[in-house]
């Protein structure tokens, strides 16, 4: 199993007393290199040397947040081998100019740089930025469209397409990635429109769970069940896709302890709106004592799960706890 995880960022992890006045920055001029990024750099640091190998870099349009793709930019100079994942909406960003970006990172990075597809669920963000499509279906359909571009381009000097979203002629970005035939694409879906695409279009799907964590045990036989499903699309089509985990850490020296983090941290996360991804990954319940949660991994691992995305709070302290008393134990 891999160990990924998520790149610190505002709307990502949970600031502790540290790092808030980090983020604060963000909004206001002045102050030299970055602090928030300065931070980013300590902690990708430290992950790439107790062995995470790769970090999911979020695109937040409405926000403080750097951008993603910039800051993978930025990143592959201060790190070595883990792997920048960056977002992208379908949608917000054109996937022709993604695929010259892209390719230019996995270049700059030496073949590290991958790419996750957010569909788009956060409607301000698309009416603001870009094209909001209340329905399911064509925005699916713009998700497929969106990938074979970027592949068709990564692929070839002189390609066309004509679809309902992207249609162009004789278009040509000449720059390869490191990585044949392209970068990894991973992205994550709930309906089954969604997840014929991936299974069709990418390496690798963030599967569902359900975000409440006292649900854990019907989390588990849906995960199961889902990671079924794709693996019949995927044998229909002959491939092999990798299953990914977003998940929260919260350990304690007893699980009565970790539980108690965790309610603290579910109110928290429900007075501040910004803060989905914290209260989402509670529901992988990676919540307990080191050896409740080792137990808990090595679960997620029978089922089928390849790589796990985790965050922690505090982050930086979270990592270094989790490292010495799970790792180990894995």
């Amino acid at each position: 199993m891999r160990l990924g995880i998520w790149a610190p960022a505002p709307q990502t992890i949970r600031a502790d007393a540290n790092v808030r006045p980090k983020f604060t920055a963000l909004t206001q001029n002045g102050g030299g290199v970055d602090p928030s990024f300065l931070y980013a750099i300590d902690v990708l640091q430290r992950a790439e040397e107790l062995g995470f190998d790769i970090t999911l870099i979020a695109q937040r349009w409405l926000g403080p947040d750097l951008d993603s793709w910039i800051y993978a930019a930025a990143m592959a100079a201060h790190t070595n081998k883990i792997e920048l994942m960056a977002a992208v909406h379908p949608g917000i960003t054109d996937p022709r100019i993604a695929a010259k970006m892209g390719a230019s990172i996995d270049r700059i990075s030496g073949g590290r740089f991958c790419v996750n597809i957010v569909n788009g669920a956060r409607q301000p963000e698309l009416s603001a930025f870009g094209q909001w499509l209340d329905r399911e279906a064509p925005r699916y359909q713009r998700m497929s469209e969106f990938i074979q571009v970027m592949k068709g381009l990564w692929a070839g000097d002189d390609f066309s397409f004509h679809g309902d979203f992207y249609n162009f002629e004789h278009v040509g970005i000449f720059t390869r990635s490191v990585r044949a035939p392209h970068p990894p694409i991973y992205a994550a879906s709930h309906v089954e429109a969604g997840m014929e695409v991936v299974a069709r279009e990418c390496a690798a799907w963030f599967v569902n769970y359900d975000k409440d964590r006292n649900l854990y045990t019907e989390s588990m036989k849906r995960i199961e069940r889902e990671i079924g499903l794709m693996e019949m699309h995927a044998r229909t089509l002959n491939k092999r896709l990798t299953y990914g985990l977003n998940a929260l850490v919260l350990l304690g020296e007893t699980d009565e302890e970790a539980n108690a983090k965790a309610e603290e941290h579910l109110r928290f996360a429900q007075s501040d709106p910004t803060m989905r991804v914290g209260s989402g990954g509670l529901g992988a319940n990676l919540v307990g004592s080191p050896q409740t949660v080792a137990k808990r991994i090595d679960r997620y691992r029978a089922l089928g799960i390849d790589l796990l995305m985790l965050h922690f709070y505090p982050m930086r302290s979270g990592l270094d706890e989790f490292a010495e008393k799970v790792m180990p134990r894995l």
